[in-house]
């Protein structure tokens, strides 16, 4: 853990926020090296910059992501893809790459094509059986299997994939995904992808103490426990949720046990008592922000 770690969200408003209050939007991210989580809706998608201008995507988020991924690229300056690594299959993960790879005119081979020069996933065993499975598959980009104890690294950047023990016989897509243990400029973060949270207490373990936790499964109560919060030990909790989602992600459960943790949410299902996922506003603590936007982190105190 870094003693002088700080955190500022680029949003327009610089005003402190109370519970549930709005943010009205990103601004333009400043230059330098950070954490760009991308507000794909109910699905997830992280840019890391770093100090030369290295880019790599975390995820895909949901089909219509492409859009928002390809607009931070281009806040940033960016026309290429360094790395881009995907936790695990889920349509929520890797639903938009397709269409972002292709480029803002949509088509595949044209002058406009996002450069992509390696991706990194699980491997290609139990591919599930979906679109946007079959559109990964079939994609053009060199990719490789990553493993526990793989690294890569630029210029101020490192990122490693962490155990997080082996997935039950027959596991679900969610157990069988990545977890990264990712620096930037000094400040460190740990994205288990949609992990249970039995699997992200070892890769929390395995990662040590962290600036930011990237919480599991958009928040969800099988993602998170205490055991996740004391090995992470995190100054920062971020969620990527959707406003529309039917999960009730965050869930009420996580955010009572995120009670006295800084959190920000890119969204979240309701806050109503009378709507579709009661609790949720009275779980809300004083330390949890809203974004409905995306989310600029700058590491190693950059401006």
């Amino acid at each position: 853990m870094h003693a002088n770690f700080f955190f500022t969200l680029s949003l327009a408003s610089a005003a402190p926020l109370g519970p549930l209050d709005v943010g009205p939007g990103l601004a333009p991210p400043p230059s330098g090296p950070g954490f760009h989580f991308i507000d794909v809706g109910q699905g997830a998608s992280l840019l890391l910059v770093g100090r030369e201008g290295h880019a790599v995507l975390i995820d895909a988020g949901p089909p219509p992501a492409s859009e928002p991924i390809l607009a931070a690229l281009a806040a940033h300056g960016l026309a290429a893809v360094d790395l881009w690594i995907f936790s695990h299959f889920d349509n929520d993960h890797i639903g938009g790459f397709a269409r972002a790879l292709a480029g803002p005119d949509n088509l595949a081979g044209t002058a406009d094509d996002l450069e992509l020069r390696e991706r990194w996933d699980r491997g290609m065993g139990g591919l599930p059986e979906t679109p946007a499975a079959n559109a990964y598959a079939t994609a053009g980009s060199p990719r490789t299997a990553a493993r526990p104890g793989d690294r890569w690294e630029a210029p101020g950047m490192t990122i490693r994939v962490v155990s997080a023990g082996s997935p039950p016989e027959r596991a679900a897509e969610n157990e069988r995904g990545l977890a990264l243990c990712i620096e930037v400029e000094g400040t460190t973060l740990l994205a288990p992808g949609d992990l249970p949270f039995v699997q992200v207490e070892a890769a929390a373990r395995a990662c040590g103490a962290v600036d930011v936790l990237w919480t599991s499964h958009h928040g969800s109560r099988t993602g998170i426990s205490q055991a996740v919060l004391a090995a992470a030990a995190p100054v920062l909790v971020v969620i990527s949720a959707g406003g529309d989602n039917s999960y009730c992600h965050p869930h009420p459960e996580t955010l009572s046990l995120l009670q006295t943790y800084a959190v920000w949410s890119t969204d979240l299902a309701g806050a109503s008592p009378h709507g579709p996922c009661p609790g949720l506003a009275a779980a809300w603590g004083p330390e949890h922000h809203l974004a409905l936007a995306d989310l600029w982190l700058p590491a190693g105190g950059a401006d």
